[in-house]
């Protein structure tokens, strides 16, 4: 029941995507007879019954074992009446089983074989079991059931889950996906013990797929043989997969003669997951149910179905020659290595892409930066940005009540006008190193003298930089500084603007004069500058001017 992940996750996609047509059709699909339900005889409500994977059908009811358990609970051979009830459970010898799978009843009716052989970790060196356990016992249920071991030949490993008897002998069938088969025999007499009897191969079996409606994991197990039994007197045997049964006529007790013929195809349809068949006691019905694999609140019915009466018919995989599907002659394999082909082209063409875009971030990352021959500074060639370099006196206009007029440049290049109603000497010389002849916070007239009233600067103090009539550097049409020929400020040697030959003067408390908005000049912090108490000067009535 669980060994078939790998294939579910490879086909799953195609089996939802549609009809499952990669694994309906077949290059010779059978079809014996129109499938059609099986009819519900009895529900199983016993809760311990929660993964059956075999059943015998008795004259007074049935037998049933559970799937791979550890529960002690489930880990027994449950006894049913007609109705489903569990009349008795016979525990196993031992420890137990480890993976029963199959349960047949001989021709006779009188000895119960039960298949220990499944085995999910076959491909797993490490966890992979090395003998199998075959239990027999009275189909009564008189005593607990003996165990008999047995081995595949050497380095042979399978999972598997149906059991057939040949005369005496008991025949294990692999679960295989994709391929035949394979059908192995004790070689000797079977005995207790640990050690296994090793087993041949005795033959192989290919049942075709069909066209049986199933669950996508049905679909995938459409030719997964997962059970079997003998009909009472031996003269039939059937194998089973997740959607059909498959029937064939014995002669003279030669199971393995009668399975090189063609069988019969009787439709499972839509059962949740068969793994467990047997004939009725008087050999006229099929009888099987679902492992529910420990759902206990959908409902789990024991079925019965009328075995088909001919032999399959070989119908064509949908069409010959020029309208034969494509798919018709796809195995599982073959889906394998597309899926798998698919999913490595994906992987290289998001190589390629993501090479792309590293050679492309790449190329961008060395190209140089194109030249800007085009850009042109917007101060460039403005008339004021170049007062210093050509001389140019510009007027000036009085602030706050000073009389305008004509900007007088000193000998160092400053020049000034008349703030807060300071009066402009018009014409007057300022001597180099000394303060711009302007009239400050109402000063008279500037002189250019050493004693030029600008709020009680001494005489011989510089300016600095040329300042407009805020007492702010010259300024162009933007309200920036002057520029000079690369659109910077104009500056001294070291890019500072130009300076007098001496500091700003100061005012009588050595604090600096004052501009327009009563704020002192800055210092190279931004900060004010501040008297001997830190404080900022003060004016006439005690205010900041």
């Amino acid at each position: 029941m669980r060994r078939l992940v790998f294939p579910v996750i490879v086909a799953s996609g195609l089996v939802m995507a549609g009809p499952s047509s990669a694994f309906a059709d077949d290059p010779a699909p059978v079809v014996s007879a129109p499938s059609v339900a099986g009819q519900k005889v009895c529900k199983i409500a016993d809760k311990r019954l929660d993964e059956v994977s075999g059943l015998v059908a008795t004259k007074t009811g049935y037998i049933a074992i559970n799937d791979s358990t550890n529960s002690d609970d489930k880990k027994k051979i449950f006894f049913l009446d007609s109705k489903c009830a569990v009349t008795k459970t016979v525990n196993y010898s031992g420890k137990g089983p480890l993976d029963t799978e199959d349960m047949i009843l001989s021709a006779d009716g009188q000895t119960l074989w039960i298949a220990d052989i499944g085995d999910n970790s076959f491909d797993n060196e490490q966890k992979r079991r090395e003998t199998l356990g075959l239990w027999r016992m009275p189909a009564s249920g008189a005593s607990e059931p003996v165990l008999y071991r047995v081995s595949y030949p050497e380095g042979v490993h399978h999972d598997a889950e149906a059991l057939l008897l040949n005369g005496n002998m008991p025949l294990v069938v692999t679960k295989e996906i994709g391929q035949a088969a394979s059908i192995y025999q004790p070689s000797a007499a079977l005995k207790t013990g640990k050690t296994g009897v090793p087993m041949k191969k005795v033959g192989e079996i290919a049942v075709s797929g069909t066209q049986t409606a199933g669950n996508p994991f049905a679909r995938i197990g459409n030719k997964t043989i997962d059970g079997g039994a003998i009909a009472p007197g031996g003269n039939k045997v059937v194998l089973r997969t997740y959607t059909d049964a498959y029937e064939w006529d014995v002669t003279n007790g030669d199971v393995l003669g009668a399975l090189k013929g063609k069988p019969r195809t009787t439709g499972l349809p839509n059962e949740t997951l068969g793994e467990a068949i047997t004939y009725s006691a008087d050999g006229q019905f099929f009888y099987t149910t679902s492992d529910m694999s420990g759902d206990v609140e959908t409902p789990n019915y024991i079925l019965r179905y009328k075995p088909a009466t001919t032999v399959a018919k070989a119908v064509s995989g949908g069409g010959e020659g020029d309208d034969k599907k494509w798919y018709a002659d796809l195995e599982l394999s073959d889906i394998t290595w597309a899926v798998s082909g698919v999913g490595v082209l994906g992987l290289i063409l998001v190589g390629v892409g993501v090479l792309g875009i590293v050679r492309f971030r790449k190329r961008v990352a060395e190209e140089p930066d194109e030249p800007l021959d085009d850009f042109k500074n917007p101060l460039e060639g403005e008339p004021e940005t170049e007062l210093i370099g050509v001389g140019g006196a510009p007027q000036r206009n009085g602030v706050y009540g000073g009389k305008g007029g004509p900007v007088k440049p000193s000998t160092n290049g400053a020049a000034s006008g008349p703030v807060y109603g300071g009066k402009n000497a018009a014409g007057a010389a300022v001597p180099a190193g000394a303060a711009a002849g302007a009239g400050v916070y109402g000063g008279a007239k500037g002189g250019g003298g050493p004693k030029g009233p600008q709020y009680g600067r001494p005489a011989g103090a510089g300016t600095g930089a040329a300042r407009g009539p805020q007492g702010q550097p010259a300024r162009g049409p933007q309200g920036q500084p002057a520029r000079g020929p690369q659109g910077q400020p104009a500056g001294g040697p070291q890019g500072q603007p130009a300076r007098g030959g001496q500091p700003p003067a100061r005012g009588p408390q050595g604090q600096p004069a004052r501009g327009q908005q009563g704020q002192p000049p800055r210092g190279p912090q931004g900060q004010p500058p501040r008297g001997p108490q830190g404080q900022p000067p003060r004016g006439p009535q005690g205010q900041p001017p």
